[in-house]
């Protein structure tokens, strides 16, 4: 069980062909394995906070040359989760060796990483030097010799049909814009159709009186008269026609104002930046600077030496772009208060830590420093 500010957050287990209590076996990545974690968490983990936690434990527990060989399968890795997980959502990390790792949510696989040692470096984050907490690392490392309890409690987390449909959502192909039906064209205004109507009609009429020939009349010899003054040509009736009015176009039809970028609130949990590669490394880099130079302020209280007390802090750290301090909150604490409070005392005296690198986006940027008091052998 993993556990933050004494709440649960999920249970890991590693299965492997061969049982044994040595975190070697596991790194070598060499035999059938997979990791797989069941979220306890009441709220869930935000997506950002789930990526952070394996960035910083690859940081942490493997070499820069390795960091560096396996940016693009970190980008790759972190991509996969862009959306918060749920209470009882079940993650696979599955390695086949010569295959690569596959990774799924609740039965739905979100991918596959082509690069056996990409298993090694997910790992080490659990059973590494630096692990996410020391208790973790040694109720992992047991040979198989897991308590019932908290099996029963692994094997009573599943998630629903409706949240698979959810997860299987995260990878569906998006759905096709509709096209868009083409304008009917404008009706004429009824007095045009009318003052239309009435000319053609008239003009067929006069087409048929010039078509259609007189019939032959009989000359009858009459008295002459005088002849009558023919009548004064009359002026030929036109029907009128009025012009339709013009059209005025609904703003659908125009063209689209572009749509303004969204604005990103960094302080929205569930907010994932975008990785690359030299993003992600410069991102690692960091967090080991900032890391190296907490240890560095660390002092054994005198107190603790004397009376042998040992423990596992981590401290979660926010720092603006210019490496102030803006915050720090223990995560995981000692029983021992003297340690705990050398500890944060560290995080202070170690800020203003350097400034933000270019490359990582955000205004802000939060990271954990994890501190292990050990007395020496």
């Amino acid at each position: 069980m993993h556990q933050e500010l004494g709440n649960d957050q999920f249970i890991g287990a590693i299965y492997s062909e061969r049982l044994t209590e040595s975190a070697d076996v596991l790194l070598a990545a060499d035999i059938p394995m997979r990791m797989e974690m069941k979220i306890t968490a009441d709220r869930g983990i935000a997506a950002r906070r789930f990526s952070r936690l394996w960035i910083e434990g690859m940081a942490i527990n493997n070499r820069s040359d390795a960091l560096t060989q396996q940016a693009d399968n970190m980008v790759a890795f972190t991509n996969m989760f862009t959306s918060r997980l749920r209470e009882g959502d079940h993650i696979i990390f599955s390695l086949a060796p010569g295959n690569g790792v596959t990774v799924s949510v609740d039965s739905i696989e979100l991918g596959r990483i082509d690069n056996d040692q990409f298993f090694s470096m997910l790992v080490s984050t659990w059973v590494g030097r630096v692990p996410l907490s020391s208790t973790f690392r040694e109720q992992l490392l047991v040979g198989g010799d897991v308590s019932d309890s908290l099996q029963d409690r692994y094997a009573s987390l599943n998630p629903s049909a409706e949240r698979i449909d959810q997860v299987a959502a995260w990878i569906a192909p998006p759905e096709p814009e509709p096209t868009p039906e083409p304008e009917p064209e404008p009706e004429p205004e009824a007095a045009t159709v009318a003052a239309a109507t009435a000319a053609a009609t008239q003009a067929e009429n006069e087409v048929a009186a010039v078509a259609t020939p007189e019939p032959p009349k009989l000359e009858i010899p009459q008295q002459e008269a005088e002849p009558e003054p023919e009548p004064e040509p009359q002026p030929r009736q036109t029907a009128a026609v009025s012009a339709p009015e013009p059209t005025v176009r609904s703003s659908s039809s125009a063209a689209p104002a572009p749509t303004p970028e969204p604005q990103v609130d960094e302080s929205d949990e569930d907010y994932v930046p975008t990785f690359t590669a030299e993003s992600l490394l410069a991102s690692q880099r960091y967090f080991s600077q900032m890391v190296r130079k907490v240890q560095l302020e660390i002092e054994y209280p005198r107190r603790a030496l004397q009376r042998g007390y040992e423990g596992f802090v981590r401290i979660a750290v926010a720092v603006d772009r210019s490496g102030n301090l803006l915050n720090a909150e223990l995560l995981e604490e000692t029983d021992h208060s003297v340690l705990n409070n050398e500890a944060m005392e560290a995080v202070e005296d170690a800020a203003p830590f350097a400034n933000i690198p270019d490359v990582i986006s955000g205004r802000t940027h939060e990271f954990t420093i994890p501190i292990t008091f050990a007395l020496s052998n």
